[in-house]
């Protein structure tokens, strides 16, 4: 070709496609036709190209360079209504200032990438707005994508997540739960389905619907996956609640305390076993069965059932013996399932109530007459006092008398021997004797009727109780010019030794009263199993018609007072009283004017070793020379206990109070080897309390004595638990020396 020549217009239009030669200066553009029809009008054409090719233009520097040119060029829309165009342009100079300029449109490529990329957007925002996972993930494990929900799932973003292996964003024990069934897709090409539990980010249990689907790949590339889960972990969990509502619902319905009957238009389809039992039916008997042939089995009458239809209510009361059944309330409620009326018969057995009511009834005929002893019991402690205030007043009437005898006689002008106060002390001993026994006999009725006393039997030998109601009675029966004789005895019983004195001191007591004349004897025998202790009189015995009644409280066989003024008639309700504690037998025979024989019968148990104990008068060496804290905030009770204790020979520290006994303990440690303490002390600190704090504060053992009006099981068990002496008022000396002595 003639470079320097002109292009024929007829040799562009031979290049197949767009195609022109173009001069940039002086400007010239000949398109081909397929050119020109993309470009529309020729001024448009030419405007365009020429903005782009000369100076200052996008194809303008290559051109003054004579270089060819590669590249896209955008022709923006013309006034004509043609929209922009992109094209991609090669420019390859002819040698004569001309270019031959080819063209490829890429419009509307381009615009199909843009809707596609669009679309893509669109859809990944769609995608991120789902409540499910999705992802995708390749043969390699290696995640390609995810959406939000899956980010944040694992506790990151898309972002973060694309790219990176299934491992490092799910986790290891996700990514080992989970394994299993990629592999199985990618061995297979077939969805995959499955519902495991998973473990979020955030470390919480869920229950995740998996479903995986294949993502085959052309020949050479590579499988992929893409993956659907859903959080179904409230339908698991109101699943799993609902299955076990209905395990609940039917272990209430086979294990019921009331037979229930379901029915379906008044026919029966299923019974639980205590209705099969109130029917005599099996459930297979039952079901199918009409619901008026079952409650004819239990006695229902017809006419209560009779043209009720499938949606009658039904309540009534079998009574007790209809057709051999047990009482029975039966209960018909009709539901909807669905648009069927259906039924569930309740059958409950009433016999409780029944049985309730009997029960109450027994209740308030008991209470009755618990009301009408305790009204007896109020009406006798009434006639106590107005029996007992005279024989109360007695002794301390002779007291106040032998009192004011001595001080008459010390008052004399000369002094008078001894001797003559000698039977004086006598007359106020026997007086003082005479006030405690009545006092001791009242507290033993008084504790039975409460029930305070406690009961601790031991080996208990009874001849040391015979010496000891022999030394109390020798002198009452002396006084009479009756003989008081115990029989030897080596037996040994099971018994309380309070309780078993008490019994016999009794006993004996009421022997001596109504015996004028002749003797009493105490002994023992054994009969069979059993120690018998017996108690004979020649007093004036007790007619056949009166045995039973002389165990009553004030009951006296003669209504007349003995001479020595005691008529209370307490005596023998407290012995059978405290036989009943001990789970003795208690008999009695009499012949009247011929005298009587008392006797309660014990268990016998083997010799236990006794250690000797000095004899009552005599005063202990070991009891004797002690260094005694001595507490009580009765001064009358603090001096004359003092003044006894020392003309024992003691030393004794005396205190009115807790905080005076302390500063006592804390100065002078040493000198404090025995306490005697009352219990009731000023409020802010009981005998108890104290007493934990003396033994506290003190070095070696202490030997207490707590002293004390309250009999109460309380008080005993905590001196028993603590290892304290408990003494109760009003304490005899004897009582103080034999605590001194065991101290020891």
């Amino acid at each position: 070709m003639n470079h320097g020549a002109t292009v024929s217009p007829d040799w562009i239009e031979q290049i197949e496609g767009l195609a022109a030669v173009l001069r940039p200066s002086p400007w010239r553009f000949t398109p081909n036709a397929a050119l020109q029809g993309l470009l529309g009008a020729e001024g448009h054409a030419a405007a365009a190209w020429r903005r782009a090719l000369t100076a200052g233009g996008e194809l303008s520097a290559p051109l003054r360079r004579g270089q060819p040119f590669h590249g896209r060029l955008r022709l923006e829309p013309a006034a004509d209504g043609h929209g922009a165009r992109l094209l991609h342009l090669d420019l390859a100079p002819l040698g004569n200032g001309d270019w031959l300029c080819t063209a490829v449109d890429l419009t509307d490529v381009e615009e199909r990438r843009g809707r596609r990329a669009l679309t893509l957007r669109h859809l990944r925002h769609t995608l991120d707005q789902l409540q499910e996972l999705m992802s995708m993930v390749t043969e390699g494990e290696t995640m390609l994508f995810t959406n939000v929900s899956f980010a944040r799932f694992y506790s990151t973003t898309p972002d973060q997540a694309e790219g990176r292996s299934v491992l490092a964003v799910m986790g290891e024990e996700n990514h080992a739960m989970t394994a299993p069934f990629r592999a199985k897709l990618f061995r297979t090409l077939r969805p995959v389905r499955y519902e495991r539990p998973l473990v979020s980010g955030e470390g919480e249990d869920r229950v995740m619907d998996v479903l995986l689907w294949p993502i085959p790949g052309g020949p050479g590339q590579v499988n992929r996956m893409a993956t659907l889960t859903r959080d179904v972990t409230l339908r698991h969990r109101g699943m799993q609640a609902l299955r076990q509502t209905l395990e609940r619902l039917n272990a209430l319905f086979e294990a019921g305390i009331e037979g229930i009957l379901l029915c379906d238009r008044g026919v029966i389809t299923d019974a639980n076993p205590i209705a099969s039992r109130h029917t005599g039916l099996e459930r297979q008997q039952l079901v199918g069965l009409s619901l008026a042939q079952a409650l004819d089995r239990l006695g229902v009458p017809p006419e209560a059932w009779a043209g009720g239809g499938p949606s009658i209510d039904l309540s009534l009361s079998l009574l007790p013996g209809a057709h051999d059944k047990p009482p029975m309330q039966i209960q018909a409620i009709t539901f909807m399932d669905g648009d069927s009326p259906c039924q569930a018969v309740l059958i409950q057995d009433v016999s409780y109530r029944y049985q309730a009511q009997r029960r109450i009834d027994r209740l308030l005929v008991d209470l009755r007459w618990q009301t009408e002893r305790a009204e007896a019991a109020d009406r006798g402690k009434s006639v106590f006092l107005a029996s007992a205030s005279h024989d109360l007043r007695q002794p301390i009437h002779a007291l106040g008398l032998f009192l004011t005898t001595i001080r008459s006689l010390s008052h004399a002008s000369s002094p008078l021997p001894s001797k003559p106060f000698v039977p004086i002390v006598q007359r106020m001993r026997a007086s003082l004797d005479s006030l405690m026994e009545l006092l001791n006999m009242l507290l033993g009725a008084s504790l039975h009727g409460t029930g305070q006393k406690p009961i601790h039997p031991r080996p208990t030998p009874l001849q040391a109780t015979f010496d000891d109601l022999m030394s109390e009675f020798a002198a009452m029966a002396a006084r009479k010019g009756l003989s008081l004789h115990a029989v030897p005895s080596r037996a040994w019983v099971l018994a309380d030794p309070t309780v078993l004195r008490r019994i016999l001191a009794n006993l004996v007591s009421n022997a001596v009263r109504y015996t004028q004349q002749g003797r009493i004897v105490l002994g023992a025998r054994q009969r069979g199993t059993s120690v018998e202790v017996q108690v004979w009189d020649t007093g004036i015995g007790i007619p056949p018609e009166k045995i039973d009644a002389i165990f009553q409280a004030f009951f006296r066989v003669d209504t007349a007072p003995t001479r020595d003024g005691r008529s209370e008639g307490l005596g023998l309700s407290i012995v059978r009283r405290a036989a009943a504690q001990l789970g003795a037998r208690l008999d009695v025979r009499s012949m009247p004017g011929k005298g009587s024989m008392f006797s309660v019968r014990l268990p016998p148990c083997e010799p236990q070793r006794q250690e000797h104990a000095p004899a009552p008068d005599e005063p202990s060496p070991a009891g004797a020379g002690r260094h005694i804290l001595l507490i009580d905030d009765d001064e009358q009770v603090l001096l004359a206990t003092t003044h006894l204790l020392t003309s024992w020979g003691h030393q004794v520290l005396s205190a009115a109070n807790a905080g005076e006994a302390m500063r006592l303990c804390e100065a002078q440690p040493a000198r404090i080897d025995t306490v005697i303490c009352d219990y009731m002390l000023d409020p802010s600190m009981d005998g108890l309390e104290l007493l934990l704090g003396l033994r506290a504060r003190h070095l070696g053992p202490l030997p207490v004595c707590m002293v004390t009006g309250d009999m109460s099981a309380e008080r005993i068990e905590q001196a028993n638990r603590h290892g304290f002496t408990l003494l109760h008022k009003p304490v005899s000396a004897e009582a103080l020396r034999r605590f001194l002595c065991a101290a020891g």
